[in-house]
């Protein structure tokens, strides 16, 4: 019995012994230049813990690259070998990085490559491998694939925007809104700053129908570009869907007070007076837009609107009107005031056609093409017409 005891105290010293032997890192890194990936990562593993090894950069560099192969390898069974090697092999680096003399680059050669290839290159492929292959994915239309192997790029490259970008593309793409979301909010907070990318996210969160929702989305755009037009639009609608008109109102008020010549200010207070019925208010801050600028295409168009707006309601009056001798009076009342206003309405309808984005020419002549008509005017509605024929071809 005390020779049993004493030859399991023998095995107990020997154990003890031999886990305190040094890790061999270059051994390591042999295994590793040789494919055998299962015995180089049990000899680096114990080294993070080992006195002696624990704090050499170039153990915990090593130990990234082993781990970058065990992640990208085809071998199952090497595969097995870690459940989160990315993540382990980007702690590696970033230990190594923390370990290196200031200024100094890691590099690694194998005997089949003598040449050096630094950390930096290893991990701009490392990142690529993870790269090219969501943008196969996505090019066979397989998003949630794209979405995950960009997403993973991204994780090792966390600087990057390009990834990210496309993990939103791809996510956007597939219908995969809350993962979209998710990445075009990382790429905007990265640096992305692309209105492009925020009207995405904003149309996104609107599908929603979270009226509260799309408002912060917009603010959040606003402060990125305060001047956009189109965002300071959404932005009124919004209040105004959410009965915070007089908020909105203030704000462009003061806004314009201390801008008074910034038309985009002129133009979003008229589109509030506008939506609010105020017709002469509209115009007057429209007016205000235009005289500081006389090409500003919105006001421009809006102002045409609300002129030709006017003479649309007296027809619809018009219109409406019976067959007694009293309805047939009122509809001859109403026809010159029809024609004032159509005359009222068609310089500024000739105006928006003089400086509309080719894309907007013909649609804006056709309702010129309207007035001319009903004010008698053929040989101009005829010649107008034909220039829309024109630009359809």
């Amino acid at each position: 019995m005390k020779k049993i005891l004493g030859l399991t105290l023998a095995l107990m010293v020997c154990f003890a012994g031999y886990s305190q032997k040094k890790p061999k890192v270059n051994k390591a890194k042999s295994l590793m230049d040789k494919g055998e990936l299962a015995e180089a990562k049990e000899i680096l593993d114990a080294a993070t813990t080992h006195e002696k090894t624990m704090e050499d950069g170039k153990m915990w560099y090593y130990r990234g690259l082993l781990y970058v192969q065990l992640d990208t390898t085809s071998n199952d069974a090497y595969k097995m070998l870690s459940n989160n090697p990315m993540e382990t092999a980007m702690k590696s680096f970033q230990r190594a990085d923390e370990l290196a003399d200031e200024g100094k680059e890691y590099f690694y050669t194998t005997t089949a490559s003598p040449f050096p290839v630094t950390k930096s290159e290893q991990i701009n492929n490392y990142y690529s491998y993870y790269y090219n292959i969501g943008v196969n994915e996505y090019q066979e239309s397989n998003f949630q694939e794209a979405v995950d192997y960009f997403d993973k790029a991204s994780f090792i490259q966390p600087a990057d925007t390009n990834s990210v970008i496309n993990a939103a593309f791809a996510a956007h793409s597939g219908e995969l809104y809350e993962d979209a979301k998710k990445f075009y909010k990382k790429a905007i907070e990265r640096g992305a700053v692309n209105k492009d990318y925020f009207f995405n996210y904003i149309a996104i969160v609107g599908m929603e129908n979270d009226l509260e929702k799309s408002l912060t989305a917009v603010n959040e755009a606003l402060e990125y570009f305060p001047d956009d037009v189109d965002l300071t639009r959404n932005r009124i609608d919004l209040l105004i869907k959410l009965d915070r008109i007089d908020e909105a109102r203030t704000e462009l008020e003061k806004a314009v007070t201390e801008d008074p010549g910034n038309p985009d200010l002129q133009f979003a207070l008229g589109v509030i007076h506008d939506q609010l019925g105020n017709r002469d208010k509209a115009l007057a801050a429209y007016d205000k837009a235009i005289e500081a600028n006389g090409t500003h295409y919105n006001s421009n168009f809006n102002k045409g609107v609300l002129l030709l707006d006017a003479a649309n309601d007296i027809i619809k009056q018009q219109n409406n009107l019976g067959m007694t001798k009293a309805d047939k009076k009122k509809y001859s009342e109403l026809e010159p005031v029809i024609q004032q206003k159509l005359k009222e309405a068609m310089p500024q309808w000739e105006r928006i056609v003089e400086i509309s984005p080719q894309g907007d020419k013909a649609q804006n002549m056709e309702y010129l093409v309207y007035i001319y008509t009903n004010l008698g005017m053929k040989d101009k509605a005829s010649a107008t017409q034909k220039k829309i024929n024109a630009l359809e071809q």
